[in-house]
Formats: C-alpha cells, sequence, structure tokens
C-alpha cells in the first residue's frame, strides 16, 4: 500500500513538470513567433523624418521635449540676470544683454495681451488724464469688489483662500520673495544727472516713490528689510539678496513667474533715458491696488505672522495721497510736457509707450508664468547665419546617415526624404536652400516658432528615433533656427509705438561703463570723444573774467556732475537696507531738495517747486544769473565747457561699491563748495532765499555723510580712500575760484 502510495506522489510529480514545461515552451514560441512577425509598415505621411519601421510593440521610452527643458533653463537665466543687475559694476557686459532682454519681454508682453477684460488700458486711444483717473478708479474699484467679496465669503465661515497655515504661508512668502527683496526696483536708475534737466520735477517725483519704497532713509520702514524679517521666521539664515547665495535652491525661494517679474523691475529702470515713459508706466500699474495684497494683510495675523508689509503697501500705495496718485501724476505731466516741447504726435507716441510700460508690469501677473522662449530670441547670431550653421550640420551627417532612410516614404516638399540627403546633390548651394526652405514648412516636423511643439527636435532628445545623431550644440542650433522662423509675425514693440519720433527718445549721451568698466562718453554720432575734442563755449573767457566771480566755465561742470557722486549706489534695494545705505538715501535725498524726513511720509504734498529744489536748480539759477541760455543736459554744458575732471567722476561713480570711500571724499569736498557758494554775497551767484536754503542743505546732507564714516570700521582701506578723493576734488575745486 506504501508503495502503491508513492508511485501515485511520483506519477503526479511527473505529469506536474511535464505541464510545467509544455506551459515554458508555449510561452517561449508564442514570444518568439511575435517577435518574428515583419514589422507592420506605417502609414505614408508627409511629415516623417524616420526610417518609418516599428521594431517593437511595446512602447518607447518617453519623449523628453522643450516643454520640459525650456522652463528650466529660462528659470536659471532669471536668476543669474537677477545677481548680476543688482551688482553692475562687476558685470558690466550684462547691459547688452539686459537691454535684448527688456524688449524681448516687452515685445511678449505686448504679443499675449488680449481684449478680454471688460476696460484695458489700450481703450484709452488719445491721453486724457481725466479718462485715464476714471480708469485707474475702475481698476480699484473692480479690486476692492472682489476683496468685499472674499471678506462675505470668510465671515460666513469660508476658510482662508490664499494659504490654510503657517507652513503653507512660509511657502507662499518664499515663492513671491524673489519680487519682493527687489521692491522698488522699477525706479532704482531714474534719478540721474544725466536725465534732461527740462524733465528734473517729474523724474524727480517718481524718484520719491522710489526713495519711500526705500523707507526714506529709515531702516525700519525700508520695504525690503520689513519683508526680510518676515521671511526670517522660516529662514533664519536668508543671505542678501543682491548675493549669489541667494539664488541657491536650498532656499526654495519664488518659481518662474516671480523670478522673472523681479527681473523685470531690474530691466525697466536700466535704461532710464530711452524708456523713460515706459518706466512711468508700469510705475502707474505696479503701485495699483491688488487683491493679493489685502488677501496677506487679513490672513497673515491669523496665522500668527506679522502683515505690516502687505498691510503697508494697502495704505501707501493709495490713489488719493500715495504711489498710485503720484503715479498718474508724474504720467501726466510727462505728457503736458512733452505736448509743449514737442506737439501732438510725440504725445502721441509717449501715450503709447506709457501704455506698453503698463502692460508691461500687468502682464507679470496675468501671464507671467508661461516660458518665452527667452534665451532662443537673445542669441546673437543672425536668422541667416543660424540658417548657415544648421545648414553645415545637416551637410557633416550626410555621409554617417547615407542610406539610413532609404526606407522611408515621408516627403519634405515635393521629394522623399532620401532624396534631399543625397551626398552629391547636397554639394549644390541651391539644393540646400531649397531643402530648407521646404523643411521650414514642413509640419508636424516643424512648427515655425515653436521648438517644443516641433517633432523633429523631439526625434533628437531622449526616446525619440534619432536620440544621439545630434549633439547638444548642434540640437540647440536647431531649436534656434525652429524659433526664429516667426520672428517676422511677431508684433513687437517698435510696431506698437510707430510712429517713433527720435527728436526726445535718444540713446543717452553719458554711458555708465564699456564693457571694461571704463567711462564712454559718446557724442551724437555714437563715436567716442574725448573732453578735449568737445567744442570751446565762446563765453568762458568772459565768464572768466567777471569782477568777483568764480570761473563759471570751470565751477558749473563740477556743480551739475557732484550730482552723480553716490546716485548708483541706490539700484539695488537690497543694498540699501543697512546704516550706510539709508545714510546714502537720506543724503540723495537732500540733495535733490526733498523735506527732512518724518515718520510719516509726505506723499503727493511734497513740495515740488523750483523754490524747493536741490543742487541741480541751484546750479540752474546760477546759470539764469548769468544770463547764460539754459543747457538741455550735462552732455551739452560738457560741449560748452569740457571738464576733464568731471568725466573723471562720472567714470568713478559708475562703480559706486568699489570706489565708495573716493566717492564719499569727494561728496565732502564738494559740501564745502555748496558752503561757499551759500556764503557768497555775490548776488549773480543765487538769491538770498536760494543761498539759505543751500545753507540748510549742505548741513543735511553732511550729517548724512559722517553717518556713512562713522559706519566704516577702522583700517579698513575706505578711510584711506575717503582722503584720497576729498584731496583730488578739493584740488579741482580751488581752480572754480
Amino acid at each position: 500500500m506504501a508503495l502503491e502510495f508513492d508511485f501515485v506522489i511520483e506519477n503526479r510529480q511527473v505529469a506536474f513538470s511535464g505541464i510545467l514545461i509544455l506551459i515554458c515552451t508555449c510561452v517561449t514560441i508564442t514570444v518568439y513567433l511575435r517577435n518574428s512577425k515583419p514589422p507592420q509598415r506605417p502609414e505614408r505621411s508627409n511629415g516623417s523624418l524616420a526610417q518609418g519601421r516599428k521594431r517593437f510593440k511595446e512602447p518607447r521610452p518617453a519623449v523628453t521635449t522643450n516643454a520640459e527643458w525650456t522652463p528650466m533653463r529660462e528659470l536659471e537665466f532669471y536668476k543669474e540676470l537677477y545677481f548680476k543687475l543688482q551688482n553692475l559694476e562687476e558685470h558690466p557686459d550684462t547691459i547688452p544683454v539686459a537691454r535684448q532682454a527688456f524688449l524681448v519681454l516687452l515685445s511678449q508682453a505686448l504679443e499675449d495681451y488680449d481684449n478680454e477684460l471688460n476696460k484695458n488700458i489700450l481703450s484709452i486711444k488719445r491721453f486724457d488724464k481725466n479718462e485715464l483717473a476714471r480708469f485707474l478708479q475702475s481698476h480699484q474699484d473692480r479690486v476692492t469688489s472682489q476683496y468685499h467679496q472674499y471678506i462675505s465669503r470668510r465671515q460666513s465661515g469660508g476658510p482662508r483662500e490664499l494659504f490654510q497655515n503657517q507652513q503653507a504661508a512660509g511657502d507662499w512668502l518664499r515663492e513671491i520673495a524673489p519680487l519682493k527683496l527687489v521692491d522698488g526696483a522699477w525706479l532704482g536708475h531714474l534719478n540721474k544727472i544725466t536725465m534732461p534737466f527740462s524733465l528734473r520735477q517729474i523724474v524727480r517725483q517718481t524718484w520719491q516713490v522710489f526713495t519711500e519704497e526705500l523707507g526714506n532713509g529709515n531702516r525700519d520702514q525700508h520695504h525690503v528689510k520689513i519683508f526680510e524679517d518676515l521671511l526670517r521666521v522660516f529662514e533664519p539664515e536668508l543671505p542678501s539678496p543682491i548675493t549669489k547665495a541667494i539664488l541657491h535652491p536650498r532656499y526654495k525661494l519664488g518659481n518662474l513667474k516671480y523670478w522673472r517679474a523681479a527681473v523685470a523691475q531690474l530691466l525697466v529702470s536700466l535704461f532710464p533715458h530711452d524708456f523713460l515713459p515706459e518706466i512711468l508706466g508700469f510705475n502707474m500699474h505696479f503701485e495699483a491696488l491688488q487683491l493679493d495684497t489685502m488677501q496677506a494683510a487679513k490672513e497673515l495675523p491669523e496665522v500668527g505672522l506679522n502683515a505690516y508689509y502687505f498691510l503697508l503697501h494697502v495704505s501707501i500705495d493709495n490713489g488719493h495721497s500715495g504711489h498710485a496718485a503720484m503715479a498718474m501724476e508724474s504720467v501726466a505731466d510727462y505728457i503736458r510736457h512733452i505736448t509743449d516741447t514737442e506737439g501732438e504726435v510725440a504725445a502721441g507716441v509717449a501715450w503709447k509707450r506709457i501704455q506698453a510700460g503698463y502692460i508691461f508690469s500687468e502682464w507679470q501677473s496675468r501671464k507671467g508664468s508661461q516660458p518665452t522662449n527667452l534665451i532662443a530670441r537673445l542669441n546673437s547670431v543672425s536668422d541667416d547665419r543660424l540658417e548657415s550653421k544648421l545648414l553645415a550640420i545637416f551637410g557633416s551627417k550626410i555621409q554617417a546617415a547615407h542610406r539610413l532612410h532609404c526606407g522611408s516614404r515621408v516627403k519634405i516638399g515635393k521629394r522623399l526624404l532620401s532624396e534631399w540627403l543625397d551626398p552629391e546633390a547636397f554639394l549644390v548651394e541651391e539644393w540646400q536652400r531649397e531643402f530648407i526652405r521646404c523643411l521650414s514648412t514642413s509640419q508636424p516636423w516643424i512648427y515655425p516658432g515653436d521648438s517644443r511643439k516641433s517633432k523633429l527636435a523631439q526625434e533628437f532628445r531622449w526616446g525619440g528615433r534619432m536620440y544621439g545623431a545630434f549633439t547638444k550644440s548642434e540640437l540647440e542650433t536647431l531649436e534656434l533656427w525652429i524659433n526664429s522662423l516667426d520672428y517676422a509675425r511677431t508684433p513687437d514693440y517698435y510696431s506698437f509705438i510707430e510712429p517713433i519720433t527720435h527728436s526726445w527718445h535718444q540713446i543717452s549721451k553719458i554711458s555708465n561703463t564699456d564693457k571694461n568698466g571704463k567711462f564712454v562718453h559718446a557724442g551724437k554720432s555714437g563715436s567716442i570723444e574725448t573732453a578735449n575734442s568737445l567744442p570751446k563755449d565762446p563765453l568762458g573767457k568772459y565768464l572768466g573774467d567777471l569782477p568777483t566771480n568764480p570761473n563759471l566755465s570751470v565751477l558749473l561742470p563740477l556743480w551739475f556732475t557732484q550730482c552723480c557722486l553716490l546716485e548708483s549706489f541706490l539700484y539695488a534695494p537690497g543694498r540699501t537696507t543697512d546704516n550706510i545705505g539709508c545714510a546714502v538715501v537720506r543724503f540723495l535725498r537732500a540733495q535733490s531738495g526733498f523735506e527732512t524726513e518724518d515718520l510719516i511720509v509726505t506723499g503727493t504734498d511734497e513740495p515740488s517747486t523750483t523754490e524747493n529744489g536741490g543742487v541741480v536748480e541751484f546750479g540752474l539759477e546760477m546759470i539764469r544769473h548769468a544770463s547764460i541760455p539754459i543747457l538741455q543736459d550735462l552732455y551739452s554744458l560738457f560741449s560748452r565747457w569740457p571738464s576733464e575732471f568731471a568725466t573723471t567722476m562720472l567714470k568713478l561713480a559708475s562703480s559706486p561699491i568699489r570706489n565708495f570711500g573716493v566717492l564719499l571724499g569727494m561728496s565732502v569736498a564738494f559740501l564745502e563748495l555748496q558752503e561757499m557758494v551759500s556764503e557768497s554775497s555775490n548776488p549773480g551767484l543765487l538769491c538770498p532765499k536760494s543761498s539759505e536754503r543751500l545753507a540748510l542743505l549742505v548741513r543735511r546732507q553732511y550729517q548724512c555723510l559722517q553717518a556713512c564714516l562713522q559706519e566704516i570700521p577702522g583700517g579698513d582701506t575706505r578711510h584711506v580712500d575717503f582722503h584720497r578723493g576729498y584731496d583730488m576734488a578739493k584740488v579741482e575745486i580751488n581752480k572754480c575760484f
């Protein structure tokens, strides 16, 4: 019985093993037969560059498209630009790239702008102050209405809508941080001595907005510092926004939208001589009331955080006496000035440019998350050269790819791909040009202007049929060429503002630095001139011979140029949050004639008459008293009275951090010059009232410079530089008498 039982078990084991072997054999045969089936022919298409045969039915690796790479590369580009624009004296070669980037982004904003809003800025065809006021009030009404609805939802038991808890609030604050850490930067380069004198009052009022963003030189009221203090609740070791450390991913700051918006702020003010209307328009939108600002002011205290930064912007930006009101007045004053000096046509162009600046700011908040192919558009290679480079790449690949496409039935234009890539035929230039022309219109392989959508570019990436056939640089050339194909159809900034009148839209006569950081003095023709080559003023000898008068032909160039010495120190708001930065803010406010700082901002109450002017206005008064025609700007003054030392001052001032000690010493020396003029009994210089006011401003400026010196530690080389700058300036000032 036992033997019988064992035999049964053994037979069952054998049977089971046999069944298992049979199953494995069937699976093997099935897999073999499946793999040995002839590949199916693909459908014929007019858009395939691959061989057209599927060797396997299992799915290919996912194709990595440009849609996944472009935002990442663009984000890194913005972060790098963010750093360089706040450290321009170390990166002067960034300026040409910055100008191109500004124009590309501005053009993109105008291209993307739609008319879906009930009433947009373009509905005001010709400038009318009352219509503009109604438009801005309408915007505020929409925002306050939305806020009222939000409060109603909250009072009815609705949850917070920006963030649900403190951790989420921290994530939100990190996200917007790049933008808030440059608060005010859209006006950072505005108050330049090289701006036309006739625009001083307009620029002065707009620059007042900037200084109030900087707390008027009070650290506790500095907007960037207030936001830094809030963010440090979550990031105690937060680095300064002007350092490269702020870009590190460990801080998890921002995304594409907010890095781009921050860079846009830094870009828009960078060329005040060329784009003042755009700055004024940007300022007018950016200072308008925003819903998320009001919501943040409401929700942050609910999660135990200080909301004062946002509450501050709800109040200080008000449309009655705050920044929004000042922004609109600056626009109205500018249009009035252009109408009076250039006429209605120029004023029409100025208004369109103001609209463009307004749209540029609005676009950041509405469509700021979308990639723009910025890097491709900034490429300095022309379209023709791109095409030639691409043809050279194709030509170099032909021998390696010869006959590999012979099985493809795809046509490019009227020829098969294999015909196009015939080595002998491709030697003919006309053949190459026809190929590239036909390829540029062959969809889905090429979508002009969109390398992300173009399948040809996808096929060269991982997962594509031709992955590895093109190197990284070759693929980038292909993408640049694809993206360039749509430029002719892209509406840009210049077509938007046509017609352009050049009499009031001129490139800066005096630039800051050349590529090597050296000062460049550009003439009307764009050539570089030296001070000695400028025309002499026929009145120079007469002025020098005036009895008991200083030599105005020597004094006036220095008098106006002294305003440049510390003006560039402020362009990066994050540099002005310490005691030195705040002292420089107060110094420049006094130099510009602003009233003594108070804990309460003056807003529209700030006097703006010539009687409340600053150093520039005193210089213009001296010119009037000497019966000299009013000069247009610093360039025209140099043309009349060349000054080598004034040019040196501008050069040194273009590197305000590196030369801070020297500039500080020069500034103190020029305060002594101001004091001498204020104490002069000669009525040919200043009237008694102006002399009295100048003396007051001298004392205020001196206090600010003393505060700067006290912050420089003993043994610091800036003390040595201070004395060197002082001595240099004193030698030149003595020549005025």
